[in-house]
């Protein structure tokens, strides 16, 4: 009994782990292709960066930054890219 109640305090953590956001340049796109309003496009951009955006890579960062004004059109904001350019520089 004691064996199964050591058991239990082991093996709870890993059971009840959250995983960790996964930042994708595709996902990013594809966010950004979906929405036609340009108002609408920015705001669901803005939450994927403050969502996934601290978990990119300097490469992943690097892509999206220069895919932006294909990505975005109109939506493209200095707001969107002083985000991305924040997060490129903590990047370690």
């Amino acid at each position: 009994m004691r064996w199964l109640v050591i058991l239990l305090i082991l093996v709870a953590p890993i059971y009840g782990a959250i995983p960790k956001p996964i930042c994708s340049a595709s996902n990013f796109s594809e966010i950004a292709y979906s929405y036609h309003d340009p108002q609408e496009r920015k705001e669901k951009i803005e939450q994927w960066i403050n969502q996934y955006g601290e978990y990119c890579s300097k490469e992943q960062l690097l892509i999206i930054y220069n895919g932006l004004a294909s990505s975005l059109g109109t939506s493209d904001t200095i707001r969107i890219r002083t985000k991305i350019e924040l997060l490129y520089e903590r990047v370690k």
